[in-house]
């Protein structure tokens, strides 16, 4: 099972913005699902797999910096 992130936007003047996530077994079933669950009202819906991400920076939850906890 693959996780993917959920980027649409209903207007070109919009940036792409995160919708959600989801999970499927491969690339045609999660549009499928991207479709069912979001609909069709978008002139981008993109999916992009979770393994593909690769953060250049990622900042962990917890204390702020020097803040105890």
């Amino acid at each position: 099972m693959a996780r993917y992130l959920v980027f649409g936007r209903k207007d070109y003047a919009q940036p792409l913005r995160q919708q959600g996530l989801l999970e499927a077994h491969d690339g045609p079933l999660a549009q499928e699902l991207a479709l069912r669950h979001y609909g069709r009202e978008w002139v981008e819906l993109v999916l992009i797999p979770e393994a593909a991400v690769r953060w250049v920076f990622r900042r962990q939850e917890g204390p702020e910096e020097g803040e105890e906890g």
